[in-house]
Protein backbone atom coordinates (compact mmCIF):
# COMPACT_ATOMS: atom_id res chain seq x y z
CA UNK A 1 0.00 0.00 0.00
CA UNK A 2 1.27 3.30 -0.74
CA UNK A 3 1.26 5.96 2.11
CA UNK A 4 1.36 9.58 0.65
CA UNK A 5 -0.10 12.83 1.93
CA UNK A 6 -0.89 15.50 -0.35
CA UNK A 7 -0.94 19.15 -1.78
CA UNK A 8 -3.47 21.56 -2.73
CA UNK A 9 -4.51 24.36 -5.24
CA UNK A 10 -2.60 27.21 -4.67
CA UNK A 11 -3.97 30.01 -2.90
CA UNK A 12 -3.39 33.34 -4.06
CA UNK A 13 -3.74 36.00 -1.05
CA UNK A 14 -3.53 39.17 -2.13
CA UNK A 15 -6.74 39.01 -4.26
CA UNK A 16 -6.30 41.35 -7.08
CA UNK A 17 -3.47 39.74 -8.95
CA UNK A 18 -3.62 38.24 -11.88
CA UNK A 19 -2.56 34.74 -12.89
CA UNK A 20 0.06 36.16 -15.54
CA UNK A 21 1.02 38.70 -12.87
CA UNK A 22 2.14 36.41 -10.17
CA UNK A 23 5.33 34.42 -9.98
CA UNK A 24 4.86 31.47 -8.51
CA UNK A 25 7.62 28.49 -7.04
CA UNK A 26 8.14 25.12 -7.69
CA UNK A 27 11.26 23.56 -6.64
CA UNK A 28 11.39 19.76 -7.67
CA UNK A 29 13.28 17.48 -5.85
CA UNK A 30 13.94 14.34 -8.07
CA UNK A 31 13.63 11.09 -5.57
CA UNK A 32 11.31 8.41 -6.84
CA UNK A 33 8.58 7.57 -8.91
CA UNK A 34 5.56 7.10 -6.16
CA UNK A 35 2.75 7.07 -7.93
CA UNK A 36 1.73 5.29 -11.44
CA UNK A 37 4.58 4.87 -14.61
CA UNK A 38 5.03 8.76 -15.97
CA UNK A 39 3.47 10.32 -13.04
CA UNK A 40 5.81 12.11 -10.77
CA UNK A 41 4.84 12.23 -7.07
CA UNK A 42 6.35 16.01 -5.40
CA UNK A 43 5.89 17.71 -2.06
CA UNK A 44 4.35 21.03 -2.37
CA UNK A 45 4.86 24.01 -0.48
CA UNK A 46 1.74 24.48 2.18
CA UNK A 47 -0.21 26.90 -0.30
CA UNK A 48 -0.37 23.69 -2.48
CA UNK A 49 -0.50 21.12 0.02
CA UNK A 50 -3.66 22.64 2.14
CA UNK A 51 -4.66 26.51 2.24
CA UNK A 52 -6.12 26.37 5.81
CA UNK A 53 -2.98 25.02 7.06
CA UNK A 54 -3.06 21.42 7.53
CA UNK A 55 0.33 19.42 7.73
CA UNK A 56 -1.73 15.76 6.94
CA UNK A 57 -3.94 14.30 4.53
CA UNK A 58 -4.18 18.23 3.16
CA UNK A 59 -6.74 18.97 0.77
CA UNK A 60 -4.22 19.20 -1.99
CA UNK A 61 -3.47 15.24 -1.74
CA UNK A 62 -3.91 14.16 -4.84
CA UNK A 63 -4.03 17.05 -7.44
CA UNK A 64 -1.80 17.04 -10.38
CA UNK A 65 -0.22 19.32 -12.36
CA UNK A 66 1.89 20.05 -15.51
CA UNK A 67 5.05 21.44 -15.38
CA UNK A 68 7.03 22.75 -18.60
CA UNK A 69 10.47 23.76 -18.32
CA UNK A 70 11.87 27.40 -19.04
CA UNK A 71 14.93 26.03 -18.85
CA UNK A 72 16.27 29.21 -16.87
CA UNK A 73 17.16 28.77 -12.94
CA UNK A 74 15.39 31.55 -10.60
CA UNK A 75 18.61 33.30 -9.74
CA UNK A 76 22.40 33.21 -10.49
CA UNK A 77 24.22 30.55 -8.38
CA UNK A 78 21.27 28.57 -7.64
CA UNK A 79 20.81 26.10 -9.89
CA UNK A 80 21.58 25.40 -13.57
CA UNK A 81 18.12 25.09 -15.13
CA UNK A 82 17.46 22.83 -17.87
CA UNK A 83 16.12 22.14 -21.14
CA UNK A 84 13.37 24.42 -22.06
CA UNK A 85 10.30 23.08 -23.26
CA UNK A 86 10.04 19.40 -21.35
CA UNK A 87 7.11 18.77 -19.61
CA UNK A 88 6.06 16.13 -17.00
CA UNK A 89 3.33 15.58 -14.94
CA UNK A 90 3.67 15.47 -10.97
CA UNK A 91 0.93 14.58 -8.01
CA UNK A 92 1.49 16.13 -4.65
CA UNK A 93 1.45 13.94 -1.94
CA UNK A 94 3.09 15.05 0.59
CA UNK A 95 4.12 18.99 2.37
CA UNK A 96 7.21 21.07 1.61
CA UNK A 97 6.69 23.25 4.68
CA UNK A 98 8.04 26.44 5.36
CA UNK A 99 10.01 25.98 9.11
CA UNK A 100 13.15 24.51 7.64
CA UNK A 101 12.75 25.08 4.42
CA UNK A 102 11.99 29.04 4.13
CA UNK A 103 14.77 29.69 0.96
CA UNK A 104 12.07 26.80 -1.22
CA UNK A 105 8.79 26.62 0.96
CA UNK A 106 6.78 29.94 1.30
CA UNK A 107 3.62 30.57 3.80
CA UNK A 108 0.15 30.80 2.28
CA UNK A 109 -0.07 34.19 0.30
CA UNK A 110 4.21 34.81 1.06
CA UNK A 111 6.75 34.55 -1.38
CA UNK A 112 10.32 32.54 -0.78
CA UNK A 113 13.69 33.67 -1.10
CA UNK A 114 13.56 34.03 -5.13
CA UNK A 115 9.87 36.07 -4.99
CA UNK A 116 7.71 32.90 -5.64
CA UNK A 117 4.39 32.13 -3.97
CA UNK A 118 5.04 27.96 -4.69
CA UNK A 119 7.23 24.93 -4.83
CA UNK A 120 7.30 21.43 -5.76
CA UNK A 121 9.86 18.99 -4.69
CA UNK A 122 9.81 16.17 -6.93
CA UNK A 123 10.73 12.61 -6.36
CA UNK A 124 12.87 10.83 -9.13
CA UNK A 125 15.14 8.49 -8.78
CA UNK A 126 17.33 10.81 -10.58
CA UNK A 127 17.20 14.49 -11.94
CA UNK A 128 14.15 15.06 -14.92
CA UNK A 129 14.22 17.50 -17.17
CA UNK A 130 16.64 20.45 -15.12
CA UNK A 131 18.63 21.82 -11.76
CA UNK A 132 16.28 24.44 -10.26
CA UNK A 133 14.75 25.36 -13.28
CA UNK A 134 11.71 27.95 -13.77
CA UNK A 135 8.84 26.00 -14.82
CA UNK A 136 4.75 27.24 -16.16
CA UNK A 137 2.45 25.10 -14.74
CA UNK A 138 -1.13 24.01 -14.57
CA UNK A 139 -3.75 21.51 -12.93
CA UNK A 140 -4.51 18.93 -14.60
CA UNK A 141 -6.30 15.74 -14.64
CA UNK A 142 -4.47 13.00 -13.08
CA UNK A 143 -3.76 9.86 -16.20
CA UNK A 144 -5.87 7.06 -15.27
CA UNK A 145 -3.49 4.74 -13.51
CA UNK A 146 -2.20 7.33 -11.32
CA UNK A 147 -5.99 7.59 -9.93
CA UNK A 148 -6.19 4.43 -9.57
CA UNK A 149 -3.10 4.33 -7.50
CA UNK A 150 -4.08 7.27 -5.27
CA UNK A 151 -7.56 5.44 -4.30
CA UNK A 152 -4.87 3.08 -2.62
CA UNK A 153 -3.01 5.62 -0.34
CA UNK A 154 -4.49 6.13 3.53
CA UNK A 155 -5.28 9.77 2.82
CA UNK A 156 -7.91 9.20 0.06
CA UNK A 157 -11.14 9.93 1.26
CA UNK A 158 -10.03 11.34 4.32
CA UNK A 159 -8.50 15.00 3.04
CA UNK A 160 -9.30 17.99 4.25
CA UNK A 161 -12.10 20.45 2.39
CA UNK A 162 -10.40 24.10 1.97
CA UNK A 163 -11.83 25.42 -1.16
CA UNK A 164 -9.69 25.75 -4.29
CA UNK A 165 -7.86 29.05 -3.60
CA UNK A 166 -8.30 31.95 -5.62
CA UNK A 167 -7.27 32.01 -9.20
CA UNK A 168 -7.57 28.34 -9.29
CA UNK A 169 -10.08 26.14 -10.81
CA UNK A 170 -10.15 21.94 -11.21
CA UNK A 171 -7.54 20.23 -13.57
CA UNK A 172 -8.06 21.08 -17.45
CA UNK A 173 -9.51 24.36 -16.82
CA UNK A 174 -7.24 26.82 -16.03
CA UNK A 175 -6.91 29.66 -18.57
CA UNK A 176 -3.25 29.95 -18.44
CA UNK A 177 -0.29 28.50 -16.60
CA UNK A 178 1.55 30.03 -13.76
CA UNK A 179 5.26 30.32 -13.32
CA UNK A 180 7.68 28.60 -11.07
CA UNK A 181 10.63 27.28 -10.07
CA UNK A 182 12.12 23.68 -9.15
CA UNK A 183 15.25 22.28 -7.39
CA UNK A 184 16.34 18.66 -7.49
CA UNK A 185 17.21 16.42 -4.94
CA UNK A 186 18.24 12.45 -5.40
CA UNK A 187 17.49 10.33 -2.77
CA UNK A 188 15.97 6.34 -3.02
CA UNK A 189 16.01 5.21 0.80
CA UNK A 190 13.63 4.26 2.75
CA UNK A 191 14.84 4.62 6.44
CA UNK A 192 12.95 2.98 9.52
CA UNK A 193 13.33 4.69 12.84
CA UNK A 194 12.84 3.05 16.61
CA UNK A 195 12.43 5.24 19.25
CA UNK A 196 12.53 4.85 23.09
CA UNK A 197 11.88 8.24 23.95
CA UNK A 198 9.58 8.65 26.62
CA UNK A 199 6.59 11.45 26.81
CA UNK A 200 4.09 12.04 23.78
CA UNK A 201 3.47 9.48 20.94
CA UNK A 202 2.07 9.74 17.71
CA UNK A 203 -0.82 7.69 16.59
CA UNK A 204 -0.73 4.74 13.97
CA UNK A 205 -0.73 6.88 10.67
CA UNK A 206 0.23 10.41 12.25
CA UNK A 207 3.74 12.44 11.28
CA UNK A 208 6.80 11.44 13.55
CA UNK A 209 9.40 13.02 11.93
CA UNK A 210 10.70 15.63 8.94
CA UNK A 211 12.15 18.67 8.49
CA UNK A 212 10.83 21.21 10.85
CA UNK A 213 8.62 18.86 12.77
CA UNK A 214 8.49 19.70 17.02
CA UNK A 215 5.84 16.97 17.80
CA UNK A 216 5.93 13.70 18.81
CA UNK A 217 9.00 11.14 17.56
CA UNK A 218 7.82 7.90 19.32
CA UNK A 219 4.96 5.84 17.68
CA UNK A 220 2.15 4.13 19.76
CA UNK A 221 2.83 0.44 20.78
CA UNK A 222 2.70 -1.64 17.26
CA UNK A 223 3.88 1.22 15.04
CA UNK A 224 7.69 2.54 13.88
CA UNK A 225 8.52 5.93 12.59
CA UNK A 226 9.22 5.33 8.69
CA UNK A 227 11.01 8.41 6.83
CA UNK A 228 8.88 9.02 3.80
CA UNK A 229 10.93 11.96 2.94
CA UNK A 230 13.45 14.84 4.20
CA UNK A 231 9.93 16.44 5.12
CA UNK A 232 7.76 14.14 6.36
CA UNK A 233 7.88 10.42 8.68
CA UNK A 234 4.57 8.46 9.88
CA UNK A 235 3.61 5.99 12.13
CA UNK A 236 3.27 2.88 10.29
CA UNK A 237 2.73 -0.45 11.21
Amino acid sequence: MLYFTLLHSMTDQRGSDTMTDRKELVAVEHRLLGISNGVYTAAGSQALFDTAGASWCGAGCGKCYNLTSTGSAPCTGCGTGGAAGESIIVMVTNLCPYNGNQQWCPQVGATNNYGYSYHFDIMAQSEVFGDNVVVNFEPVACPGQATSDWETCVCYGQTETDETPVGMTPGGSNPSPLTSTTTTKTTTTETTITTTTSGATQTLYGQCGGSGWTGPTACASGATCKVLNPYYSQCLS
